[in-house]
């Protein structure tokens, strides 16, 4: 066997901890988001605070993906649409694709959530309730506009809801069909080479760096909500 075939069992390490931490983190604040919102009174402080942390993982992430590591920059997985569509045509096929990280559907999927969470995150600073809960920013935009945002927060969140089902069915769809498990990677970093693939040069940027960055967004956010 050629030494640029890995063997089937190969494993390499494919995601670095800061996009594993953004994206588990992201779950649970999106869980904590509706479950305060839809399922518990009394419990709004909660889904803002869930709100601002956010704002502060998608900030963090958008930035990652241009100074991260390989499989982390938007540049490694973002396709035209000639090639995504390329791509569509083979989900028929059940074995995995070759891709490492992120195959071109995937890819923009990462995009649209990362757009739709920041525009979700970012109209809620403006929503106001009209009654006991508002926005930092609420007051700086007056009623009419507040209004406004307060309802595309609402209805965006049903959208995102339903992006969330649309992910979690292509997850099931890859394990039982394609027999590609995505789940297992990004808890643990690491995955197995489909058959024939070589094995890629990844640069992975050190965890310092992603901290000291996360560290700079959150201060970058959280200072001039609390002063405001």
């Amino acid at each position: 066997m050629s030494k640029n075939i890995p063997s089937p069992s190969l494993k390499i390490k494919v995601w670095d901890f800061p996009v594993r931490f953004f994206h588990w983190s992201l779950a649970i604040c999106f869980a904590a988001s509706w479950t305060s919102a839809e399922l518990f009174d009394n419990a709004m402080q909660y889904h803002i605070y869930a709100g601002y942390a956010t704002l502060v993982l998608i900030l963090f992430r958008i930035l990652w993906g241009f100074v991260g590591s390989t499989t982390a920059r938007f540049a490694s997985f973002i396709r035209s649409f000639l090639t995504t569509l390329k791509y569509a045509g083979t989900l028929r096929e059940p074995q995995p694709g070759k891709q490492i990280g992120h195959n071109p559907l995937g890819g923009w999927m990462v995009i649209a959530m990362l757009g739709f969470l920041l525009v979700q995150a970012g109209t809620g600073l403006f929503a106001s309730d009209d009654v006991v809960t508002q926005g930092p920013l609420a007051f700086w935009v007056g009623e009419t506009l507040s209004d406004t945002l307060s309802g595309l927060h609402q209805q965006l969140f049903n959208f995102l809801l339903a992006l969330v089902g649309l992910h979690i069915a292509a997850v099931l769809f890859y394990r039982f069909f394609k027999h590609d498990n995505l789940i297992v990677p990004m808890i643990t970093g690491y995955k197995d080479l489909p058959n024939g693939i070589p094995a890629p040069h990844l640069h992975f940027v050190s965890n310092g760096r992603a901290f000291l960055l996360f560290g700079l967004v959150m201060i970058g956010v959280l200072v001039p909500i609390s002063i405001v």
